[in-house]
C-alpha cells in the first residue's frame, strides 16, 4: 500500500515535497503515520475523511487514533511518527476492521492483529472467542462500535476483556453530547435490509412479533455490516466505560498541526481508556 501510493505520486514529481523531515512544523506538517511530508493545505487536512497524504492516503481521523494510542502506549502524552519509535514486537494489539493505511504501520512496529466481523481473522466483539480474552495490551476501534448489535454495555465489557490490565483502548464513534446514546432502532430483533441504494429498508421484527419498517437508513463506507445503529452520547459513553472497567477516559481534543491533526469539530475525536 505505502510502496503503490509513493511509485504512484512519485511520477507526479511529488517525490521533492514529501521528503521525511526530522523537524515537523505547522508551516511544513509530517504525517504521523508514514513519516512523509504532508503537502494538503490545512483546510484539507482537518476533513476527518478525506485521504491527505499523498503517500500513504492518510485521513485525520487515521492520524488522530494512531497519536491518541501511540501518545498512550509511550506514556508521556506526546505525539510522534510512528516510523520514530522503536519496535515493540512484546506489546500486543488488535483492530477491529482497522484501515490498511495504519494496519500495516502498526504491524511493522507491534505483535499486531488486524480483525474483521465477516471475513478471518474474525473477532466478534458481541461474543469474542474465549482465546482472545485477556490476551492485548492495546485494541483500536475506529467507527465499529455504531454498527454493532445488542447493548453496548456488553460491548463495551468485550472489549475491557480483550485487554491486560493496564490495556489501551483506542477508540472512535459518532458521538454527540446530548444526555443518552440515541438508539435508531431500540427494538432491533431480527431484521434484513431490503432493497438497494438510497431506496433500502430495514424490516424488523421485535421480540414480541411486531414487524417495523424503517426507511431513511445511514450506512457508512466499507464491507461488512455497516448500517448505522446509533449516536453515542458522549457523557453516556464515558459512564459506560467506567462501568465496564476502564478507567483513565482521556477525549484527546487537542491539535498537532505539526502532524497534521487539526480538528474543525469536537465530534467524533479519538478516545482513549485503561483497562483496570
Amino acid at each position: 500500500m505505502y510502496l503503490f501510493h509513493f511509485l504512484k505520486n512519485l511520477t507526479k514529481g511529488f517525490y521533492h515535497r514529501v521528503l521525511p523531515s526530522n523537524t515537523p512544523t505547522a508551516e511544513k506538517p509530517v504525517c504521523n503515520i508514514c513519516g512523509f511530508r504532508l503537502t494538503a493545505p490545512p483546510d484539507v487536512l482537518s476533513e476527518r475523511e478525506m485521504r491527505s497524504c499523498a503517500v500513504c492516503g492518510s485521513t485525520l481521523r487515521f492520524r488522530a487514533i494512531v497519536a491518541a494510542l501511540q501518545s498512550e502506549l509511550d506514556g508521556d502524552g506526546q505525539v510522534r511518527a510512528l516510523t520514530r519509535i522503536p519496535r515493540r514486537k512484546h506489546v500486543k494489539g488488535i483492530g477491529m476492521s482497522d484501515a490498511g493505511v495504519y494496519a500495516f504501520a502498526l504491524q511493522r512496529k507491534f505483535d499486531y492483529l488486524n480483525t474483521f466481523y465477516h471475513i478471518e481473522p474474525m473477532l466478534d466483539i458481541r461474543s469474542p472467542a474465549r482465546h482472545y480474552l485477556g490476551q492485548f495490551d492495546f485494541v483500536v476501534s475506529s467507527d465499529v462500535l455504531e454498527h454493532v448489535e445488542g447493548s453496548t454495555d456488553r460491548t463495551l465489557a468485550n472489549l475491557r476483556a480483550l485487554l491486560k490490565t493496564g490495556g489501551i483502548l483506542a477508540l472512535t464513534v459518532p458521538y454527540g453530547f446530548h444526555e443518552t446514546t440515541i438508539e435508531h432502532y431500540p427494538d432491533l430483533h431480527q431484521f434484513r435490509i431490503e432493497g438497494e441504494g438510497a431506496g433500502r429498508v430495514l424490516v424488523n421484527v421485535t421480540k414480541d412479533g411486531r414487524e417495523q419498517r424503517f426507511t431513511n437508513l445511514c450506512f457508512h463506507g466499507g464491507d461488512g455490516s455497516t448500517l448505522e445503529l446509533r449516536i453515542y452520547s458522549y457523557p453516556d459513553l464515558v459512564r459506560q466505560l467506567g462501568e465496564a472497567g476502564f478507567t483513565d477516559i482521556r477525549l484527546h481534543a487537542a491539535d498537532h498541526p505539526e502532524w497534521g491533526i487539526i480538528h474543525r469539530t469536537k465530534l467524533g475525536l479519538p478516545i482513549t481508556a485503561k483497562a483496570a
